[in-house]
């Protein structure tokens, strides 16, 4: 007869109050009666007050909150880095300003107006790139109540037109090769064949350099990966038979560089000069890599698994178009 009168007149949520709620209400109750306030105003005040604090985040102190995410969610050093600097560049004009006031022409403006060390504008791809870890950040302050949308989704991004070809043909890659002194070479190839970043060849040791059964592979460490995800990339017989005849018990396989990437960047600078008449646009390796080995799997997801990338990524920022027979004439190649 209880139950029939609170659903009577409370409705039929009344069945879904629970005895421990039912007492947290009357203790709540009790402790506002001196202050002749109902538990519904303390609750919008708390819910107002609550708000008002989330709404004053400015754009210095979710950056700093978005590097510690980063860092509690393992992402890699290179990444956190990017963030940093990027975000870390529209918050040095940006700043003070709380991010819910922040508005998609405030964005747009910072990305026009911006100025690289020599004094120019952002080219397509550093604008789109720019934008993307904007966004990322507000993403970031979406998921903590800090702004109710992204404003970033109403920028566009800048069409991209590549004016020179990032696919190397064999013959190219021939040719690197012959350019490349003994001591890169090793890891020169395995960037032409098996598509890693510069930051990842310059890391790679000697013990990333492994077989499982009848196939060779190439292991990518977190700590190396640019999105912090272990990765096992296969290695052509070709390249295996040479890294098996120059390999050291230890250490990095471009030893010269000690796991600097400035140092291999450097190299590929000599190269590039030496391999006169070679068309060699950047991450042209890793490019050509990617898009060979997408020839041949005709499995977009399975190839971006094996680069490090999602497909996504692989069909819009590194895939060349070319046919099987080139890709088997490309993984061929040997110096």
């Amino acid at each position: 007869m209880v139950k029939k009168a609170e659903v009577a007149t409370l409705g039929a949520q009344a069945n879904a109050l629970t005895d421990e709620f039912k007492r947290e209400a009357l203790a709540c109750g009790k402790m506002l009666a001196p202050l002749g306030a109902t538990l519904t105003e303390a609750v919008i005040l708390f819910i107002k007050e609550t708000r008002s604090r989330e709404s004053s985040v400015t754009v210095s102190h979710a950056l700093a909150a978005l590097g510690q995410r980063l860092s509690l969610d393992g992402h890699s050093a290179r990444h956190a880095k990017s963030v940093r600097e990027i975000v870390g560049s529209f918050a040095k004009a940006k700043g003070d300003q709380v991010v819910s006031l922040v508005k998609a022409q405030d964005i747009q403006g910072w990305l026009d107006d911006y100025r690289t060390k020599d004094s120019r504008p952002l080219s397509p791809v550093s604008f789109n790139t720019y934008r993307r870890y904007i966004s990322l950040f507000f993403s970031f302050c979406l998921k903590r109540g800090w702004v109710t949308k992204n404003p970033v989704e109403l920028i566009s991004s800048h069409r991209v037109v590549q004016k020179v070809p990032r696919l190397l043909s064999p013959d190219s890659l021939k040719q690197i090769l012959q350019a490349t002194p003994e001591p890169a070479k090793a890891i020169v190839w395995l960037q032409a064949h098996c598509g890693l970043r510069t930051s990842e060849a310059s890391r790679a040791r000697w013990s990333d350099f492994i077989q499982s059964g009848e196939g060779y592979y190439i292991q990518i460490g977190s700590a190396n990966a640019k999105t912090a995800r272990r990765r096992l990339t296969p290695v052509p017989k070709a390249l295996a038979d040479y890294l098996y005849s120059v390999r050291k018990p230890d250490g990095f396989i471009y030893a010269e560089g000690g796991g600097r990437e400035s140092v291999l960047q450097n190299e590929f600078k000599f190269i590039k000069a030496a391999a006169k008449g070679v068309m060699w646009h950047r991450n042209a390796l890793r490019a050509s890599a990617l898009s060979y080995r997408l020839a041949l799997t005709k499995d977009a997801a399975a190839t971006a698994f094996e680069m490090g990338n999602s497909a996504g990524v692989l069909m819009r920022d590194y895939r060349e178009l070319t046919t099987p027979t080139e890709a088997e004439l490309w993984f061929s190649v040997t110096p």
